[in-house]
Order: structure tokens, then sequence, then C-alpha cells
């Protein structure tokens, strides 16, 4: 982590600790009141970010050791309409074998100081807002990053780390104008913008709970662009259970790099999507949604353009299993993982506002990405999160990936982590 961030994550430390004599008020639910917040998009959008990581839950301790920086913070909101957060997510991983000349182990953290300012917000739920989020990933400690770990190890498709780069410097990733219309059942966002909080947007596609593996965060047959690409999405209800939605991104974006000119280019990444729920208020629970993509040829890259569909599904029995199931098919262009992929899984609740997750993973390797003649891959990874305060939570991993396609001499590998999670 550069300097800088750590100078800023400091002072805001010390200022929590000097901001403890604010009164109770009426703000909203959350910590710092900010789990009435509306947003837009999925669980890795500024705003779906800042609520779950504000959430009054369950822990191991019930540290009060930050209750004043919250509350200072739920004044700014209230005051100003600002919500905002510093995360900090740092992960291990060592592996049973790497390839020859390769390490078998990983290190390498994520930093997102990210929030948004609600210019205005009527009664009836319609709103415009300014997000953002800067963020960097690196590897630590002289370690590779673990998104570099699976091709260490000879895994194609099913990475078990890919999210953690070590090539994203510092930068504005995400600089948005937000718009909710409709009642606040439909919206939509135009600048730069991460593409995964939108394109197939699911409760499991972010990295705030229990997996870790590509296959259930990131369905492998979808295409992706950097994080940080000039683009614009719009979803909304056509009734009570149904929406739709469309988007484009700059496809040729590169994560860390505050580029603009790459849209000149004239190549994006396009989809649109159908979903169902049972009602607007179970829509972050219990959906089924289908996705639609194409990506362009990106020229200059080399890279061949490509399309494909995903479906995913998730629906929470009670208030202990949540399972899901997403899969999907792509013709293996536009530099997809994999052309074939299914993933099921269950995230069981637990006391103390632990949870464990359990799932299973198959994909059959792009040949346009990663050449012909390589083995399906399968993946299984099983994780426990123990909430140690309600800020700070540790999480034990394990995966098992059978066949990993570039190291045929291999008929399984197993990589074991710890991650850890700080929200403030």
């Amino acid at each position: 982590m550069e300097r800088s961030t750590i100078a800023v994550t400091v002072a805001l430390c010390l200022l929590a600790l000097g901001s403890n004599s604010f009164a109770d008020d009426d703000r909203g639910t959350g910590q710092a009141g900010y789990g009435d917040v509306p947003d837009f998009g999925g669980p890795e959008s500024v705003a779906g970010a800042l609520k779950t990581a504000d959430e009054e839950r369950d822990a191991i301790n019930d540290w009060a050791f930050f209750d004043g920086y919250f509350k200072w913070k739920g004044d700014i909101q209230e005051d100003y309409g600002v919500s905002f957060g510093l995360h900090f997510y740092g992960l291990y991983q060592q592996a049973g074998d790497a390839l020859p000349g390769e390490d078998d182990d990983a290190f390498g953290n994520i930093f997102r100081f990210l929030g948004n300012w609600t210019v205005y917000e009527k009664d009836n739920g319609n709103l415009g807002r300014i997000e953002w989020r800067v963020e960097s990933r690196s590897n630590w400690f002289g370690r590779q990053a673990p998104g570099s770990l699976g091709g260490a190890t000879g895994v194609a498709a099913l990475a078990p780390g890919f999210a953690y780069s070590d090539n994203f410097d510092m930068d504005l990733s995400v600089i948005n104008w937000t718009q909710g219309f409709a009642n606040g059942k439909a919206g939509y966002a135009v600048g730069r913008l991460a593409f995964d909080v939108y394109l197939d947007a699911f409760p499991f596609q972010t990295f705030s709970r229990g997996f870790i593996n590509r296959s259930f965060i990131l369905n492998p047959t979808l295409p992706t662009t950097g994080v940080g690409a000039i683009g614009g999405v719009a979803k909304g209800y056509v009734s009570d259970n149904f929406w739709i939605g469309g988007q484009m991104h700059d496809a040729n974006a590169a994560s860390g790099k505050f580029d603009f000119d790459t849209v000149k280019e004239g190549e994006w990444l396009k989809a649109v999507e159908v979903g169902w729920t049972p009602s607007f208020g179970q829509r972050k629970t219990h959906l089924v949604q289908f996705t639609y993509w194409d990506k362009d040829e990106r020229t200059e890259a080399g890279v061949s353009d490509g399309s494909g569909w995903a479906v995913s599904a998730a629906w929470k029995l009670n208030d202990t299993y949540f399972p899901f199931v997403r899969f999907g098919s792509s013709d293996g262009g536009g530099g997809v993982a994999a052309e074939e992929a299914f993933s099921a899984g269950v995230e069981i609740a637990r006391p103390r506002g632990e949870t464990w997750t359990i799932g299973a993973g198959w994909a059959k390797p792009s040949e346009d990405t990663f050449g012909p003649g390589l083995d399906d891959e399968t993946v299984i990874e099983t994780s426990y999160k123990f909430q140690l305060a309600k800020n700070l939570s540790l999480l034990a991993d394990g995966q098992v990936i059978f066949n990993p396609a570039n190291n045929p001499n291999k008929s399984s590998i197993w990589v074991v982590g710890v991650r850890f999670i700080l929200t403030l």
C-alpha cells in the first residue's frame, strides 16, 4: 500500500477516536445510518458496498472502539448527503504445487476509499447522486498477488484469487452520475464505471462474501474490461416482478489507468438483461436473471470479438440457507475465460455473525483465449467466515481445482487461504 493511503487511513482512525461525543439521533438503520441509502447495481456498487459494511451485524466482539466515528459519518450523511467509507481487503494463499520456476504462494490487498454525494432526493425515491471509488490493488511483502496464482499453478478458467491484481495502481476507478426515478424502481448510471457492478449483477458477485474463486464471483463465460471504463447502464422494473436493462462499457479500458483515449477506438462491451423476482423488496435475495452480451473485436490488442449468455438464480430459503446456481455459454471470443461454465453453492448462516459457504464449479476453458486441447476444470471451494467485530472479519478458505488446464501433469491443485476485511 502506498504511503499516502496509509496516512489517510491512520488520520481517519485517529479522528474516530476523538469523535465519541455525538448524541444518538433518528437516522436510518446501520452503524452510520447507511442502511436506508438507495442503491443501484449489484453488491459491489458504491452504495451497495457502503450499506453492507454499515450493517449492525452480530460479532464475536462487540467493540465500541469506532462508535464515535460512525456517528460522525452519520451526521455527515444527514447534514450534507455524503456517505463514504474506507475498505481494506487482504488475502494470503498457499498452493499445493506450482509450475516449474513459479511461486506457490501469494499475498495481496485491495484498498478502497468510496462514497457518494446525493445532490437531491425527493420523497418518492427519485434522486440524483455523484458516486466515486478510489482504489488500488497490489501484491504484498514481495510475493505475487493472488490474481497471478492461477497462472503460476496452471489454472486457466477457474482462477483461485483473480480479483487481487498486482498491476492496479491507485486510481479514481469509479466516478459517475447515478439517477433514480420511477419511485426508485428504475435508474441509470453514466461515467466511469466498474462493469462487474452491473453485468449479471448477483448477490455472490462480491469480495465481501465467502467465495474467492472466479467460478463463483464472476461467471467465467462473461467478458471483462478494465475497472473504470467509460460507459452507461440503465435498468428498471416494467411490472411488479420483471425488470429489464441494458449497458455498454469501453472494451479497451485498463484497470488502474485514468485514460479516456481508449474510447476513441470505438470498441465496446454491450449487454442486455431481463430478470424476475417475487417482489421488489425481495430483489436482492430471490431472483432469476438472463444476460446476453456482445463484445467488439479489440483490433490493437489482437483480441477477437465474442458473444454469449448467462443465467443466474439465487433464492434465500430462510435466515440460515442461501443457495444459488449460475451457468453460462459463449463462443469463446472476447477474451473470456470459458466457453461453458456452471456453478452452484450455498451460504449457511451461523451464530455470532459467522457464515459457512460451500460450492462446486465447472468450466470448459476458451480455446480462443488459452489454446486448443485443454481439459475441463472443476473446483470445490469451502470457507468459514469469523466476524471478529462489526467491521472486521477473518475468513479461512480451501479450494481443490481438478485438472488444471495448463498443468497437465497434475490431476488436482489445492489452494488454502486466509482473508481479512476491514471496513471503516
